[in-house]
C-alpha cells in the first residue's frame, strides 16, 4: 500500500498494490472514504465483501455510472457521488430503499432519474450543479423527503406537488431559471426554509405561509412587491428593522425596473412620489392564476365559475389568514374537513381540481371575511407603515371587503394602479 499526495487538494489518496488490501478495508470497516481516488467504476471487492456498509464515500471520482449489483447492498444508508460523471442511473438503484440520504451533485445529468421516487426512506435528496430542466412526477412519491436540493440547475419550473411531500422541511433551489414558485408551497406544513436566490422570480406566493417559513430570494432583479400577508410574516423575523427592503432581499425591490414582463399574466401599472416628489411608473406582475381584478372602486360581481370554485374550496377545507397589527402577528391555518375526494375519475390536467387542490391564490385580506380568492379579485395596493419601499398587494374577494381592508389597514398609503395594455 502506497500513499501519494494530491496536486491540487493536499489530500492523501492510498494507492493499492493489489485488491487485497481494498478488500481488508471493504471487510473492516462500515464506512467507506472513497473521495478522490480517480475510480472509473466502484470495485467488485465492494459487491463480495460490503453487504454490511452502511455509508460511501465517493466523491470527485471519475465515475460515470453505476453498477446494476448496488441493489444487493442492502444497508447502505447514505451514498455520496458529488463530483462524477454519472449522468443516469440502473432501473435497479430504486430497489436500494433504505437509503436516506442520496447525493448527486455535480454531475452530467440533465434528468433526474424516475427510479429515484422508488426510494422510500429517502430524507436528502442533493441534485445540484448539474443540467436538469424538470422534475418528474415519480418524485412525489417520497413521503418522507425532508429536504430538496436542487441549485445551479436549468429548473424554469417547479411542479406544485411539491407543497403535497408531508414531510419536507427544506427546498434550496439557488441559481435556476425560475419566474414563479407553487402555490401550493403555501400549504406545505413542515416547510421551514426555502432559497430561491439568483432565479428569475416575478411574484412570490400571495396567500400566507402555514408553517411561516423562511424564504430567501436575494438577486430576483424582477420581483419588487410583496402580498400583504407575506409581507407582514416575513417581517415579524425581523426585529426593528430600519431598511426592511434590504433585510429582506439584496437585490430586489428595483421599483424604477421595468424589465420583460410575460404576455400572458395581468400587468399593472402603480403610479408612486418618490422622496424628492418625483412621479414614477411602477410595472408589476401578478400571478397567471388571477384572471381579473378590480379597483376598489368598482362594484361588479364575480363570475359564477369564481363563486363556484369558493363553494367547493369551502366545503373541503377551512382555511382562514389572521394578522394581527400590534404586535404584528400572522396565524395561517388550513383543515380538510371532508375527506372525500371530488372524484376518482378526473384526469390530471382537470383545470378545476387543480386549482381547488393547489389552494387558493390568497385568503380575503379583510379580516372578518375569510373567503378563498381563486382567480378574480380586488386590488389594493400600497406601501404601508412597516416598509416605505416595498410595494405591496392585498387582494379581497369583493368591494365590500375592500373597503373595509383600506379602513382597517392604517397607516397604509394606497397607491393608483391600471392595467398595463399588452
Amino acid at each position: 500500500m502506497k500513499k501519494k499526495q494530491h496536486a491540487l487538494s493536499g489530500k492523501i489518496e492510498i494507492m493499492y498494490s493489489d485488491s487485497e488490501d481494498m478488500a481488508k478495508e471493504v471487510k473492516q470497516k462500515l464506512i467507506l472514504h472513497w473521495n478522490y481516488r480517480g475510480l472509473k467504476e466502484i470495485p467488485e471487492v465492494v459487491r463480495t465483501y460490503g453487504s454490511h456498509i452502511e455509508e460511501v464515500y465517493l466523491k470527485w471520482n471519475q465515475l460515470t455510472y453505476l453498477p446494476i449489483w448496488i441493489a444487493e447492498l442492502h444497508n447502505i444508508k447514505n451514498l455520496y457521488l458529488y463530483g462524477n460523471r454519472i449522468h443516469n442511473l440502473p432501473e435497479q438503484f430504486g430497489a436500494v430503499r433504505q437509503l436516506t440520504v442520496l447525493d448527486l451533485s455535480a454531475n452530467q445529468f440533465q434528468s433526474v432519474p424516475g427510479c429515484i421516487g422508488e426510494l422510500s426512506n429517502l430524507k436528502s435528496l442533493l441534485l445540484n450543479d448539474n443540467s436538469i430542466k424538470k422534475l418528474p412526477a415519480e418524485l412525489h412519491r417520497l413521503e418522507r423527503l425532508e429536504v430538496l436540493s436542487i441549485s445551479g440547475n436549468r429548473l424554469v419550473t417547479l411542479p406544485e406537488w411539491l407543497g403535497s411531500l408531508p414531510n419536507l422541511r427544506e427546498l434550496n433551489v439557488d441559481n435556476n431559471l425560475l419566474k414563479e414558485l407553487p402555490n401550493r408551497l403555501t400549504l406545505a406544513s413542515e416547510l421551514s426554509s426555502i432559497s430561491v436566490c439568483s432565479n428569475r422570480l416575478r411574484y412570490l406566493p400571495l396567500n400566507g405561509f402555514l408553517s411561516n417559513p423562511i424564504i430567501r430570494f436575494d438577486s430576483n432583479n424582477c420581483l419588487n412587491y410583496l402580498s400583504y400577508i407575506v409581507l407582514c410574516q416575513m417581517i415579524i423575523a425581523v426585529p426593528r428593522p430600519r431598511n426592511v427592503g434590504n433585510v429582506l432581499a439584496y437585490g430586489c425591490f428595483n421599483i424604477h425596473k421595468e424589465g420583460n414582463l410575460s404576455h400572458n399574466n395581468i400587468k399593472l401599472i402603480i403610479s408612486a412620489h418618490t422622496a424628492n416628489e418625483e412621479l414614477i411608473k411602477i410595472p408589476i406582475e401578478l400571478p397567471r392564476q388571477l384572471l381579473k381584478v378590480y379597483t376598489v372602486h368598482e362594484n361588479r360581481t364575480v363570475s359564477l365559475w369564481e363563486l363556484a370554485l369558493r363553494k367547493i374550496y369551502n366545503s373541503r377545507y377551512r382555511h382562514t389568514v389572521e394578522i394581527f397589527v400590534s404586535p404584528l402577528k400572522v396565524k395561517v391555518s388550513h383543515q380538510l374537513v371532508r375527506k372525500r375526494k371530488l372524484s376518482q375519475h378526473l384526469p390530471d390536467d382537470y383545470v378545476p381540481y387543480n386549482l381547488i387542490e393547489n389552494g387558493p391564490i390568497s385568503i380575503c385580506t379583510n379580516p372578518h371575511c375569510q373567503e378563498p380568492i381563486f382567480t378574480e379579485a380586488w386590488v389594493t395596493v400600497g406601501m404601508g407603515r412597516y416598509v416605505y419601499s416595498i410595494p405591496t398587494v392585498a387582494l379581497c374577494c369583493s368591494r365590500s371587503c375592500a373597503s373595509k381592508y383600506v379602513a382597517f389597514s392604517g397607516g397604509i398609503m394606497n397607491l393608483l394602479w391600471h392595467i398595463a395594455d399588452d
